[in-house]
């Protein structure tokens, strides 16, 4: 029974975004244009850069735009299917009640809260993702395998998991403080890091990305696999089981977050 009720909110779900494509076609096309563009915004930053310095530390332009696609790419399959579990969606529905009406439906609460819009302007991200990906693979040789394409999927399943864990960390704990806002602002903004090379900061910025908040298993520790970087090859391998862990503990916190769940009454 509550397996064909999800399949039922899936269905809904398709059909109300196809049925909203076909009438907002330009919309479709302008948003995910401007995600792309927003997207080459940085990448023209590094051309600039790499113009007047022959690497950043030791890496070069190919790689930083391998690292980057990475994140595109898999940050947009976040942003497209997964992103409405922020803390400002979160803090909303808590603020006017709307929480209320998930927790009345028979099925799992986070769920329905994922699934209930899908952000077409996210194929901009991943579009742009792909597209560096391939750019960048050319540059540096890289050649795309069997091997290296069943990588390319585990990898980006634990970035997104890492990123999508995270995202649910801070929304849950909405449950217990007044605005959980300035968390998802605070974790956007430390996220602009991972845009960079890791290495290139000090070492409590490495610690703190690696074992606090680990953002670097998001771009920078699963792109070392493709580079054959063997200083970083362990943290490489445990982006997908870091990942499944991370989720695993993000439910355990939001469904315990949930059984100390007061209604505002709005």
């Amino acid at each position: 029974m509550r397996i064909n009720y999800y399949l039922d909110n899936w269905l809904q779900f398709i059909k109300l975004n196809v049925q909203t494509w076909f009438e907002y076609r330009v919309n479709f096309v302008i948003g995910i244009v401007a995600m792309a563009l927003s997207n080459l915004i940085t990448v023209v930053f590094f051309w600039a850069v790499f113009r007047h310095i022959p690497d950043l530390n030791g890496w070069s332009f190919g790689q930083l735009l391998f690292m980057f696609g990475f994140w595109a790419f898999s940050g947009g399959i976040w942003h497209a299917f997964l992103a409405e579990a922020n803390p400002h969606n979160i803090e909303r529905f808590i603020r006017n009640g709307e929480l209320d009406r998930w927790l009345l439906r028979p099925g799992n609460t986070l769920v329905f809260i994922t699934i209930r819009r899908f952000d077409d302007d996210a194929f901009g991200d991943i579009l742009m993702g792909a597209a560096l990906l391939a750019y960048s693979s050319n540059a540096l040789g890289l050649v795309w395998t069997a091997q290296n394409v069943l990588a390319l999927v585990a990898l980006s399943l634990g970035s997104i998991l890492v990123w999508f864990s995270l995202n649910v960390i801070a929304s849950t704990l909405g449950f217990w403080l007044v605005s959980v806002r300035a968390l998802g602002d605070m974790l956007w903004s430390v996220s602009r890091f991972i845009e960079y090379p890791l290495d290139i900061y000090n070492r409590v910025i490495v610690y703190v990305l690696t074992f606090v908040i680990p953002l670097g298993f998001v771009s920078f520790y699963p792109a070392q696999y493709f580079f054959g970087n063997m200083q970083w090859m362990l943290y490489a391998y445990a982006t997908l089981p870091l990942g499944l862990l991370m989720f695993g503990l993000a439910y355990k916190f939001w469904s315990y977050g949930l059984k100390n769940y007061s209604s505002t009454g709005s």
